[in-house]
């Protein structure tokens, strides 16, 4: 492919813009800076953009923000990416109405989901339905362009939001044998119901889901020989953590505990295939003792008995809070909120509203902005409802981007879920990744997917124009002035109409859009 002399400038012109954004922090104050300059160089080989990740990664101390600030800052934490819609519903009823509203999400009308997910059959069918599916794969990528699609079109932000943080936190890969056809279920039986609820219901939910106990091997422990794979999860991963101070004896002692606990297999004609079930048989009667707790030999109860001590245990009141402060407020969440958090924990025998209430009323989350990096999850969703983007089709195009990207829903090997920290995901090739799939995107270059720019500036009129009005559409404001002047700099360079989609990319491949 040969480049000419006039497109070659338009792009080395990209780069420099965009190698100078690159260098503006993402909570930078809106204040008069000096103007820039991003004519392209006239060189001989196109050029790359200097990256340098930790300056998107790296946070900044900010004051606490005044109402506006502050409603902006939150829905941009709490949503996939919050549409003007969304805003404008956000300052009729109050930043505190809005989040009581979906802190109830029954409360509020989600219609467009049922019509998107009518068309994939097999999140109604049972497990021997799924089994029987002459597509092998059927089920999972149907539960992940189910969650893709409810992420990305719900009304209900903020539960996605935490089903999301709990399908993480409660992590199940879903390419492991029979869990292509369990996990739907843990999915709507499991995470869902309980993503705002009581954290024992969701522990219950999750010690009795068939997915969790083929994934972590808990349905092939017999008394004789117990399998602690799940035991050891249920501490270090979903209850007290390593930090609490159990030991391997515990681990090995409550794997002994939980023999018995166990799933049907797919030729099971008495209870059908998939279905959990405690079976005497398999289970050790002998005497045990987990973390100080002596346990009698009673059955099945005795796994019920640690799950209530593990679920109103003070290192999970903890866990729990310092995973929640660090997905919504900073990756080194401040101590004295993740204890504060701990309180409302133990205090609310776990109640995910009223943790969140406090964490979203704390001081340390009011002025966390610019200090969260995007996910790729959240990067790609948020990229697709603030461009207003619509699909002629299915998603497969699009979620192969969302692969390129690093993180399909479900897709986590490990049982620890996908990291939740910005030193993980800022890297220079990751940042690319975005560019390339913002400019794509913005371009209408990736088949069956659409975005109408002119709609989306059809209030704009000059190259200050066009920048604030995308800026307001995809951040909820407008850019700082340092970043603001690049982009109208470049706007400037060319013909308005023709600028529109570079200027979209730059905006959504900026600082400014990686963080929440």
């Amino acid at each position: 492919m040969t480049i000419s002399r006039r497109d070659f400038l338009k792009t080395s012109g990209l780069m420099a813009a965009w190698t100078a954004l690159a260098a503006c922090t993402p909570n930078a104050p809106t204040t008069q800076s000096a103007h820039h300059t991003v004519d392209g160089p006239t060189q001989t080989t196109l050029p790359q953009p200097v990256l340098d990740p930790t300056q998107i990664a790296t946070p900044l101390p900010t004051p606490v923000p005044d109402g506006e600030k502050l409603l902006i800052h939150t829905l941009r934490r709490m949503t996939f990416g919050p549409t003007p819609e969304m805003f404008d519903k956000a300052r009729r009823l109050g930043l505190d109405g809005f989040i009581e509203e979906h802190l109830s999400p029954e409360s509020i009308p989600d219609p467009e989901i049922d019509s998107l997910l009518q068309p994939f059959s097999t999140l109604n069918m049972t497990v021997a339905e799924r089994l029987q599916l002459s597509e092998n794969n059927q089920s999972a990528r149907e539960l992940i362009e189910a969650a893709i699609l409810r992420q990305w079109h719900s009304q209900r932000q903020v539960f996605e939001m935490m089903v999301d943080f709990w399908s993480d936190h409660f992590s199940i890969y879903i390419g492991k044998f029979l869990c292509k056809v369990l996990k739907t279920d843990d999915d709507l039986k499991a995470i869902r119901p309980n993503a705002l609820g009581k954290f024992r219901d969701l522990l219950y939910a999750s010690a009795k889901s068939p997915a969790m106990l083929i994934y972590l091997d808990q349905a092939e422990s017999l008394g004789e020989s117990p399998n602690e794979n799940y035991a050891r999860e249920l501490l270090e991963l979903h209850t007290v953590g390593v930090e609490s101070g159990y030991s391997h004896h515990d681990v090995a002692e409550l794997a002994r505990v939980l023999t018995g606990w166990t799933v049907s297999g797919p030729g099971n004609q008495r209870i059908g295939p998939g279905v959990y079930y405690f079976n005497p048989e398999i289970h050790d009667y002998g005497e045990k003792h987990v973390m100080g707790m002596m346990i009698s030999p009673t059955g099945e109860s005795e796994g019920e008995m640690i799950l209530d001590m593990l679920a109103s245990h003070n290192s999970t009141a903890h866990f729990i809070s310092r995973k929640l402060a660090r997905r919504f407020v900073s990756d080194s969440p401040d101590p004295a909120l993740v204890d504060a958090l701990a309180q409302v924990f133990l205090q609310s025998d776990g109640d995910t509203r009223q943790i969140l209430r406090a964490l979203l009323n704390s001081e340390q989350f009011k002025t966390s902005a610019g200090q969260k990096f995007k996910k790729p999850l959240d990067f790609f969703i948020s990229t697709l409802r603030l461009t207003d983007t619509t699909i002629i089709g299915n998603l497969r195009k699009l979620q192969e981007y969302l692969r390129l990207l690093g993180q399909i829903p479900f897709f986590w090997q490990p049982p620890d879920g996908y990291p939740d920290v910005a030193e993980y995901w800022a890297t220079t090739s990751g940042l690319l990744d975005r560019w390339n799939f913002g400019f794509l995107l913005v371009s209408n270059a990736i088949k069956g997917a659409t975005v109408d720019l002119t709609a989306l500036t059809k209030d704009a009129a000059s190259a200050e124009d066009i920048v604030d009005v995308l800026s307001i559409r995809f951040l909820g404001e407008r850019m700082p002035d340092d970043a603001r002047s690049i982009l109208v700099d470049y706007a400037s360079s060319g013909d308005l109409d023709t600028v529109i989609p570079s200027i979209a990319g730059l905006i959504l491949g900026s600082p400014h859009f990686q963080v929440r």
